[in-house]
This record gives C-alpha cells, sequence and structure tokens, in this order.
C-alpha cells in the first residue's frame, strides 16, 4: 500500500508539471522483495522516483542551442541594417547620388546659370547629410551591438550563479540519499539557456555537481559549488568597445574576447567588429572616393568669378609633418595661372613636385621661387637688418623692394597653405598631376578625411554656389570641369577602377539582402533541427495526461486490491483468534 501511494504522489507531481518548463516526468521504479525461507513472496520493494531522461538527446540539445543562439542575434541586427540602407521608399542613399549626379549634368548644359549652381549645392548637401546619417545609424547600431555584449556577459553570470548553488543543493540532497530530481530539471534547463549564451562544455562529477567550462581554451565558469565571473571591460582595444575578460582567484583575469566560438555572445562581437564595421568602411570608401574624385576635378577648374585673389587650404599639417615628406603625392607638377582684373592670362607657373622627398616648406618655397616675385620688405626692422657697408645699395633697391608680389605662397600657423595674388592680379589652379591641390584641399568642392564620417560640402561653395568651378579656360559657357564631374557616374573608379560608384553601392545593397536571406534559410534550418531534438526528448521525458492518468488508474486499483488484500488477511487472522 505505500509502495502505490508513493506511485500516486509521484503521478501527481507530475500532473501538477505538466506545464512546467524543462520538467522531466518521475516515475517510481518497483521490485519483488525477496522471498521468505519458504518461497514465498515478501511483496514488493518500493524504489525512489527517477527522472525519465535522455542524456544523449538533451546534450545534442546544449549543442544546437549555441547555434540558434547565433542565428537569432544575427538575424536581429541584420534586420536593422536592412533599415539603414532602405532604398524602397526613394529616400535612401541610391536616391540621392543620382539626384547629385543628374544636378551636375543639369549644371553642364547651363554652367552659367544660377539656378543649376543653387541646385548643385543644394543636392550636395543633401548628399553628405546622408552619407553623415547612415554612418551615424551605423555607429549607433555598433554601440547597440556593444552594449548587448555586456548585457549577454551580465545574463551569464546570472546563470552560472544559479548552476553553481543547484550544484550545492543536489550535491547536499544526494550525499544524504535524498531525491534531487527537480532540481537537475532546473540545472537542465539553465545550461540550455546559458548554451544559447556562449558555447559551452561540461562534465558531471560523482557528487553530481556540472563543471562547465567556455571557449576555444575551456575557461572554467562553474567547478562544483564555485562561480566564476565574465567582466565585459573598457580597459585596452579601442575606446568604448567592451573586451570581455574571465576572473580568476585572486583577481587573476584572461581576456577572452577572441575564445567564443557560438552563441549570442560570440555573434554580437563579430557583428560589433566585424560585420557592422565592414558596412562602415565601405560606406566611407564610397565617400572619400567620390570627394576626391570630384574634387580632383574642381580643384583645376573655374566659377563664374573668374579667379581668386586669396585661396587657402582646407586641411593643415602639424608641426613635425610639415618638415616630413608629404604623403599621397605623385612625382608630376601644378600649374597656377596668374591673371589680372579682366581675367585676362598674364603669366602661367609650373612647379615640380617629388612624391617621398619634398616637404610642405620645400613645396611652398620652390612655388615662390618659380613665381620670382620682387623682394617685399615688411617691416623696419627687417631694414634695420641690413649691414650699413650695403646700406647704399639698398637705399637704391628700396623702391623696388617695396614693389608688390604678383603671387606668393606661405605656410599658416595652423599648417595650411595660402596663395595671395598681388594688388590688381587674380589667379587660378591649372593641372595638376602632383595632387597637390587634392591633397590640401585647395579649390575642393567637398571636404573629408575619413569619408562618410566627417564629409561635407565645401564652407565656400556652400556660401558662394558661383565659385563652383565649371570650366577651365574662363570662356564663357565653358562645361569641362562639370561634364568631366557629370561623366564619373558612368567612370569605373572603384575598386582599382573595376565599378562605379552606382556599382559599388548596389554592392553594398546586394551583400545586405544576400545576408539577410542566407541568415534566414540557415536559421529556419537550426530551429527545425532544435525541434526535431526537442520533440524526440519530449516523447520520451515530457508529461502525457492520457498515459498519467491511466497510470494513475492502476495505482489506484492496486492499492486498493492492497487493501482489500490486508482486510482479508484481518479476517482471517480474526478467524483463527476465535476459534
Amino acid at each position: 500500500m505505500f509502495t502505490q501511494q508513493s506511485a500516486m504522489a509521484t503521478t501527481g507531481h507530475n500532473l501538477a508539471n505538466i506545464n512546467t518548463e524543462g520538467y522531466s516526468r518521475q516515475k517510481v521504479r518497483t521490485q519483488s522483495e525477496q522471498p521468505g525461507n519458504d518461497g514465498t513472496g515478501g511483496g514488493v520493494k518500493r524504489g525512489v522516483p527517477q527522472r525519465v531522461f535522455d542524456r544523449f538527446t538533451s546534450s545534442k540539445i546544449v549543442q544546437e542551442q549555441s547555434n540558434s543562439g547565433i542565428y537569432s542575434e544575427r538575424q536581429k541586427f541584420l534586420n536593422k541594417i536592412e533599415i539603414i540602407f532602405n532604398e524602397i521608399d526613394n529616400t535612401g542613399l541610391r536616391n540621392e547620388l543620382n539626384e547629385f549626379w543628374n544636378a551636375w549634368s543639369f549644371l553642364a548644359n547651363e554652367p552659367e546659370s544660377s539656378v543649376a549652381r543653387e541646385q548643385l549645392v543644394e543636392q550636395s548637401d543633401a548628399l553628405t547629410t546622408k552619407f553623415r546619417n547612415m554612418h551615424g545609424e551605423l555607429r549607433t547600431l555598433r554601440s547597440e551591438a556593444n552594449s548587448r555584449v555586456a548585457g549577454v556577459v551580465a545574463e551569464i553570470n546570472g546563470i552560472v550563479a544559479q548552476i553553481a548553488d543547484l550544484n550545492r543543493q543536489i550535491s547536499s540532497f544526494e550525499t544524504t540519499n535524498r531525491v534531487a530530481n527537480d532540481a537537475r530539471d532546473q540545472r537542465q534547463l539553465l545550461l540550455e539557456e546559458l548554451a544559447g549564451k556562449v558555447d559551452v562544455q561540461w562534465l558531471e562529477n560523482d557528487k553530481g555537481e556540472f563543471k562547465v567550462s567556455v571557449g576555444t581554451t575551456g575557461w572554467t565558469l562553474v567547478e562544483g559549488r564555485n562561480a566564476r565571473q565574465l567582466r565585459a571591460s573598457l580597459l585596452g582595444g579601442e575606446t568604448g568597445m567592451h573586451h570581455v575578460k574571465g576572473i580568476g582567484e585572486n583577481d587573476y583575469r584572461v581576456d577572452l574576447t577572441n575564445e567564443f566560438r557560438a552563441g549570442e555572445l560570440q555573434e554580437a562581437l563579430m557583428l560589433r567588429d566585424k560585420v557592422i564595421v565592414d558596412y562602415m568602411d565601405q560606406l566611407d570608401d564610397l565617400a572619400f572616393n567620390l570627394a576626391q574624385d570630384v574634387n580632383r576635378h574642381h580643384a583645376t577648374g573655374t566659377g563664374l568669378n573668374s579667379g581668386f585673389e586669396r585661396v587657402k587650404s582646407a586641411y593643415g599639417l602639424n608641426e613635425d609633418a610639415q618638415f616630413q615628406p608629404m604623403p599621397f603625392l605623385k612625382d608630376g607638377t601644378m600649374q597656377l595661372h596668374l591673371l589680372d582684373t579682366e581675367g585676362n592670362f598674364l603669366e602661367t607657373y609650373e612647379v615640380g613636385v617629388q612624391a617621398g622627398v619634398d616637404t610642405l616648406h620645400d613645396i611652398v618655397d620652390r612655388i615662390n621661387e618659380t613665381i620670382q616675385g620682387p623682394l617685399v620688405v615688411e617691416s623696419t626692422e627687417e631694414m634695420q637688418s641690413v649691414p650699413t657697408e650695403a646700406q647704399e645699395d639698398f637705399d637704391v633697391m628700396a623702391e623696388d623692394l617695396f614693389v608688390p608680389l604678383s603671387l606668393r605662397a606661405q605656410v599658416e600657423d595652423d599648417g595650411s597653405v595660402s596663395f595671395q595674388a598681388g594688388e590688381g592680379r587674380r589667379f587660378i589652379f591649372g593641372e595638376d598631376t602632383s595632387e597637390m591641390t587634392l591633397v590640401m584641399g585647395l579649390n575642393h568642392f567637398f571636404r573629408t578625411l575619413k569619408g562618410a564620417e566627417d564629409i561635407q560640402l565645401s564652407d565656400r561653395v556652400m556660401a558662394e554656389p558661383n565659385q563652383v568651378s565649371t570650366g577651365k579656360d574662363l570662356v564663357p559657357g565653358d562645361n569641362q570641369v562639370a561634364l568631366s564631374i557629370a561623366q564619373l557616374q558612368t567612370t569605373p573608379t572603384m575598386q582599382d577602377d573595376t565599378m562605379t560608384f552606382d556599382e559599388f553601392y548596389n554592392g553594398i545593397l546586394a551583400d545586405v539582402g544576400l545576408r539577410i536571406e542566407r541568415t534566414q534559410i540557415e536559421k529556419e534550418h537550426q530551429d527545425n533541427l532544435l525541434a526535431q531534438f526537442q520533440a524526440i526528448r519530449d516523447s520520451v521525458s515530457s508529461v502525457n495526461m492520457d498515459e498519467e492518468v491511466t497510470d494513475l488508474v492502476q495505482y489506484q486499483k492496486a492499492y486498493e486490491a492492497s487493501a482489500k488484500f490486508v482486510s482479508t488477511v484481518d479476517q482471517m487472522m480474526e478467524t483463527v483468534i476465535q476459534m
């Protein structure tokens, strides 16, 4: 009777937990007692309730949870990337690029039109704003992935603390011959949850305690009743980006950032450090190369003002860099055309540049030497510095010394280069095979150092659309520059001159689409695989109400039969006593 009562209680426990996640049904195993010396049966021996548990299938579920964690995290972030590169409603970057090229074509057809110039400036500003906004949205998404890293680490620490506590409970119960089935179910569920966060390896010792480790090096997170922590640290590496470190005894720390192989944590790190960064870099490449190619044509052209009185470069070099060979230059020549106030050509100067050798000051000095303007005395102190024995000659030359220079270049205090025309003179930049004008940002249309992150329209062009270069020869209607820039749309200049700007951006869009499609397929396959293993486990371990009710009826009937047996024996004994 006691055996049937225990079995009925276990069945009731199963029914009560029919909806409990991770619960494995339990069953009381019975066996017959040893018979007496006369061979008479000794009845039934009651066993303890045991979990109905498929260890192999549960192990496979833990392994597959790590892969499921990868695809779930990846799909979530790729969907957000798709929103950033959205081109469905004609508000994306592709539309802005098309409008930008159309604006240059319109200006090439009407190079002296104020309306065309204003439209170009407006559209160019919209394009740079779109670049910066998209880059900012990707940067924000990367920060979200970085926060996700810290969040997953906190979740892992909470789980491993619970596993360590359950290890203690299970060990305490089972060493005193008590049952810890429910605690084992909870621990298994936590192990599966942990596997979704990070790849795990685990072993069970003879006390029933789990040892759980993670990563390629097998860093131990849980051993018996002791749990180690992971920490999302900002120390070292890229500013603001979390590194994942394992915290051992005596505050011993080891960097595990690159040790994880699966799970949400590994995917969050991959998205943060590779996928999102790759898209940011590609967007930077597109914006930077677009700006460079437009500036290369624009720098050697002229607007409607027929020349400059003063131009200052957009970029400057720090003091140390000024006296080192300038980077990014090519062996070649830089042309300067001197004009009068009517825009007539007076002189053309060609200045040679030697890449990898010339410093900024070398080039500026060579420009001034090539122009060969008269010496200008700028102060009385300079006059006083002339030796006494040369004073008479100096007095004779004084009148010439104060004749204004026709054109002069100089290095400013901020490391930039400025060109100043003398009174009654103007100048324009000519052909530049050395790319000095491009490198320093002279007569530039766009300004950028990094690409999409900081691209913007030139302040000078923004303030005065007439400064937009359309031609070269100062002839009314000249559209050489505007036409050459408009033709950049169909000219392969990206990826070693194998792709146009549009093709390059279409490649980015195609990559996003393919990643999303592939992830959807892989996630669906992984979900189906995991569901199959869970179905196999459930067929063994889950509670089936019909089976439990059938067992309950059997135990009830067995209990009633046992009670009838006891009642019958009692009656027989009473009869014997009364005889």
